[in-house]
């Protein structure tokens, strides 16, 4: 079964039951676990799992995030070690919606805890906020598309992760079976310890609200040193220049989306490789989630992250991060206006496209028809889309020396209304205009 069973353990944890209910249930399925380095019975114990990964200064959070990064599974299901899954069976766990995450209903190990659980499926069912003893099931795109856990919580992950996708408008599967977890911190202070749960429930919940997303924009990015990432400059010009080049790209692209009026109402996601994503973090932090070119072709792939933004947040932005001239009063301009089943483009010189908003669902399939690098990009969806605008304005996205020399020309004419990063690209050319010129 595609499924990797994702399992944090903390520094005092030591019961490891659960790993032998899995491998009777669940053989085929991958079982991660992550504990912090800390955790000597983790070491000392001869488990029966596909991988142990030990974290330094760890936290719920990190290894939760660690374990779907190490998964090699399509979904993932994250589940604490202190559960009891003697009510669930195979079939539980199959046939999961892509677009949603999946949890269970709860149950503790002592019969006098009964009330208690009662809450918590009454709160799961009516508000829509499990927690994570009641484990997530989702898919791993969904996942990195959401953006995983907090890392900077050391309590509350699980509640800011549904907080989060409810801001999305991801849907809450409720599979209608038990999940058993331990009672210890209810014994012999069950109220107390119930009223201090709901208390902190309701600090959270005020805390950890989010806005309603209405755009999910897909920034597509390469580390600015990598040999592939402007692969055609790099055979005519020397890789310094190159990547201090592709450096001033990005601070461009990043300073626009900072800017932008409209940004708390958008869900920015980083589309690059998984070797890449660690650098591209150096760069800025308004990425909140990500989504990762397994080499597949460009049009797969902004087909595949347009139907995953349009069955959650119901509209999907695409972006390049290589169009120096773009600034943030056209981005803004466009990602105000009002869509009836349209999409808006920016198209580029060599019969591309650099930026996208649509919440058309045709756009998906078109845009798999789309023969990425070719004049015929917007030609195609041109044919193929019914209600389509096309800016006036036509960008040069940068991929050879001739386009730079084009941009070069364009920022020196436009140098007076320049932004400040603009500004930094401008001078950066003229210092090294022989290099290109």
């Amino acid at each position: 079964m595609d499924l990797s069973i994702i399992i944090p353990v903390a520094r005092r944890e030591h019961d490891f039951k659960l790993i032998k209910q899995l491998r009777e249930k669940f053989k085929d399925c991958e079982i991660i676990m992550v504990s912090d380095e800390t955790n000597d019975f983790i070491k000392s114990a001869k488990l029966e799992v596909d991988q142990l990964h030990l974290v330094k200064n760890s936290s719920r959070a990190k290894a939760l995030n660690k374990g779907a990064n190490l998964s090699t599974s399509k979904n993932l299901w994250f589940l604490h070690l202190d559960s009891n899954i003697e009510h669930i069976q195979l079939p539980d766990v199959m046939g999961l919606d892509e677009f949603a995450v999946s949890t269970f209903l709860l149950e503790f190990d002592q019969v006098n805890c009964w009330w208690i659980a009662a809450g918590a499926n009454f709160r799961t069912k009516n508000f829509g906020i499990p927690f994570g003893d009641q484990s997530f099931l989702m898919s791993k795109n969904l996942f990195n598309f959401a953006g995983g856990f907090n890392e900077n919580l050391s309590v509350g992950e699980d509640h800011e992760f549904i907080w989060r996708i409810k801001s999305l408008n991801i849907k809450l599967n409720i599979i209608n079976k038990k999940i058993i977890t331990s009672a210890i911190k209810y014994k012999n202070k069950r109220v107390y310890q119930s009223l201090k749960t709901l208390w902190k429930t309701i600090l959270q919940a005020i805390k950890f609200y989010q806005v309603k997303k209405h755009i999910a924009l897909g920034v597509f990015i390469k580390n600015p040193h990598s040999a592939e990432s402007k692969s055609r400059l790099r055979k005519t010009l020397n890789d310094k220049f190159v990547n201090q080049l592709n450096e001033n790209f990005i601070n461009i692209t990043n300073a626009n989306l900072r800017q932008l009026q409209q940004r708390k109402k958008i869900h920015f996601i980083k589309v690059c490789k998984g070797i890449d994503e660690e650098k591209l973090n150096s760069f800025n932090n308004i990425y909140k989630g990500k989504f990762i070119n397994h080499d597949q072709g460009l049009n797969l792939i902004m087909s595949d992250l347009s139907k995953l933004s349009l069955e959650t947040v119901g509209t999907v932005a695409l972006l390049g991060s290589d169009i120096p001239s773009l600034n943030v009063d056209e981005l803004d301009q466009v990602l105000s206006k009002k869509l009836d089943k349209s999409s808006h483009f920016f198209s580029t010189k060599d019969g591309g496209f650099c930026f996208m908003l649509s919440n058309d669902e045709k756009v998906i399939e078109c845009l798999s028809k789309v023969t990425s690098s070719t004049s015929s990009v917007m030609k195609t969806l041109t044919q193929c889309l019914h209600k389509i605008e096309i800016a006036k304005k036509v960008f040069t996205d940068v991929d050879i020396i001739l386009d730079l020399k084009k941009v070069y020309e364009e920022l020196i004419i436009s140098e007076t209304s320049l932004s400040f990063e603009q500004k930094k690209l401008l001078n950066f050319l003229k210092v090294n205009e022989k290099s290109f010129i």
